[in-house]
């Protein structure tokens, strides 16, 4: 029996008698709700290219306990339309009422990758927990990539590609929003921060065995995303699914308090330019990595006053603590980048914008890394599709 599920998983078993195929691959998650267009993103899954094995698609559409009538009428509505859906792929529908105070997409997708689990333990296979949003579309070879990149028993958890849909009316908002999360991502990489992956939600894809391994999803209401793949990706054999693409949505939305919804919301009632951690803020993570095998090496170092200030005066100490903890170089570099993850660098990157570096505009910002990596200049969209052309090639920033 699987400890995780004993002790960490969702208790509540959403399809005990359904009985898995021998050969299933893939089981695509997909929380729900108050979605409009659920329907849109199953279509796209079912368009997909035939896969080798067989993929399953699980949504839970969920709710709060205290709902209010009209998100219990859209869920109502989402559920109704599913009744005569014909699905290709095998289908699982799951409505859940949740606590509360834990009401949000985490616990949705944690309850969806949860039951993934048990499924594939009925199965006896080890395959790949897909996770996709109701508001989401995708290529056609989506689902063959994410089983092709799972068929090498090496991968354990990877992103899959993203372009934000443009053809919206949230067109100008959206393609600022995705210049920013590139803007960020292409930071750390120049960083040289070893583990600089996007960490949207509808990109996430994850072994069983690695899923249960890192604890399973959070039940955060939103940044879900990043926490997990902030715990995932440092176990290694982590890979980037840049043959195929996601598309995210570019609509409003109010249903987290932070992430595109919320984001583009923002935008579109801004009454100033939209701004961007400044460029400063990674080129110091840059001095700072680029003395890390030296902390090794040496006993004398000197690092940027924004690190010493974030660090504090026992900073010396703290890293010499992490110097105690392994035998060679390579382990305690390895060490270095578990202890200064991408959690502690977005906690540094808040402190270096509220102290040292005010925010600049994102022109100014995004000039900053054309410059650096001599992309052509152009308007925001002409730019944006070159960072989409450098990220999936993964160019080494």
């Amino acid at each position: 029996m699987s400890i995780y599920l004993e002790r960490y998983a969702w208790p509540h078993k959403l399809f005990p008698d359904y009985q898995p195929p021998g050969n299933l691959s893939l089981i695509v998650v997909i929380p729900c709700f108050k979605e409009p267009d659920l329907i849109g993103a199953l279509n796209a899954l079912n368009a997909c290219d035939e896969t080798h094995g067989q993929v399953l698609v699980i949504v839970v559409v969920n709710e709060s306990e205290n709902a209010t009538k009209k998100d219990q009428a859209a869920n109502k509505k989402t559920l109704d339309d599913l009744k005569n859906y014909q699905s290709k792929l095998p289908l699982l529908i799951s409505h859940q009422k949740l606590p509360n105070k834990k009401a949000g997409v985490g616990l949705a997708r944690k309850i969806g990758m949860d039951e993934a689990v048990r499924i594939f333990r009925r199965s006896g296979n080890d395959g790949g927990i897909v996770c996709f949003d109701a508001d989401c579309r995708c290529d056609a070879n989506y689902l063959d990539e994410i089983e092709l990149a799972f068929a090498n028993p090496g991968t354990q958890a990877g992103v899959v590609f993203y372009e934000h849909q443009l053809h919206g009316v949230n067109h100008e908002s959206i393609v600022d929003y995705e210049l920013y999360l590139r803007y960020y991502i292409d930071g750390l990489r120049h960083t040289e921060f070893p583990y600089a992956h996007q960490t949207l939600g509808s990109c996430i894809t994850v072994r069983t065995s690695m899923y249960e391994k890192v604890g399973g999803m959070n039940t955060r209401k939103a940044g879900e995303d990043f926490y997990f793949l902030n715990k995932t990706i440092p176990h290694g054999k982590f890979v980037e699914i840049n043959s195929t693409t996601v598309r995210p949505s570019d609509r409003v939305s109010d249903r987290v308090p932070f992430g595109t919804g919320k984001a583009i919301n923002d935008m579109i009632h801004a009454t100033e330019d939209y701004s961007v951690y400044h460029p400063n803020i990674f080129e110091d993570l840059k001095l700072f990595f680029s003395k890390v095998e030296s902390f090794w090496e040496e006993d004398i170092w000197k690092i940027p006053m924004t690190l010493t200030s974030f660090l504090g005066d026992d900073w010396v100490d703290q890293i010499n603590e992490v110097k105690k903890q392994v035998s060679s170089k390579e382990a305690f570099v390895r060490r270095f980048f578990h202890w200064f993850d991408a959690f502690k660098i977005l906690k540094f990157v808040h402190l270096a914008r509220d102290e040292f570096y005010q925010n600049v505009e994102l022109e100014e910002a995004i000039e900053w890394l054309r410059a650096k990596h001599l992309f052509l200049k152009g308007s925001k969209e002409s730019l944006l599709i070159q960072l989409r052309y450098l990220d999936r090639e993964t160019v080494s920033w």
